[in-house]
């Protein structure tokens, strides 16, 4: 049966479902590549892990953090030297992938009936391009600032006191009753 339909598809009488057939053929080959030209799945992008993708806002430890608003509200007009202390509602937080393994025994000896459990909890490593080997992280929550006590030499002037807490709001999505502004002795 299968014989006599290629038979067929070659006979000179089909010319036109040989016809129809190569061009669909040539169609598919068609999609085929440009499908791969678009897809991520080609090999040429390279993988990104989980510590590869960049934070929304990384604001670095909380003494880089503290050291590097001082340095820009220092250069508001009128601010002079500025102080910076921030308290956090909530510090980083990192959640680990984890891999558990259970083993259960049981055993009888002299008619005594024994049982065990071991649990093993290990974090998954992988490697990173570097070759140092970190753990995989399932989520990273950035800390959470509370408040911003912004000590300024300029602090008695209200338009640089403004200056400086609308700053501090843009720079730590704090809101304005959660900073405050005060004169450098």
């Amino acid at each position: 049966m299968q014989k006599d339909v290629w038979k067929g598809l070659f006979s000179p009488e089909n010319k036109k479902m040989r016809s129809n057939v190569f061009l669909a053929l040539m169609v598919g080959i068609l999609l085929l590549a440009a499908g791969k030209s678009f897809s991520s799945f080609g090999g040429d992008a390279p993988e990104k892990s989980p510590q590869e993708e960049p934070a929304e806002t990384t604001l670095g430890s909380d003494a880089e953090t503290e050291r590097r608003m001082a340095e820009i509200l220092s250069k508001i007009e009128g601010a002079g030297q500025v102080d910076v202390m921030l308290t956090y509602r909530r510090t980083e937080e990192k959640t680990v992938a984890r891999d558990e393994v259970r083993e259960e025994s049981y055993s009888e000896d002299d008619g005594k009936t024994s049982e065990s459990l071991r649990v093993e909890n290990t974090a998954i490593l992988m490697e990173d391009r570097n070759g140092n080997t970190l753990p995989l992280l399932l989520s990273a929550s950035s800390p959470e600032v509370e408040g911003v006590v912004i000590v300024a030499e300029g602090g008695g002037d209200p338009v640089v006191c403004a200056a400086l807490n609308q700053a501090a709001q843009a720079l730590l999505d704090v809101p304005a009753h959660k900073i405050a502004v005060l004169k450098m002795k």
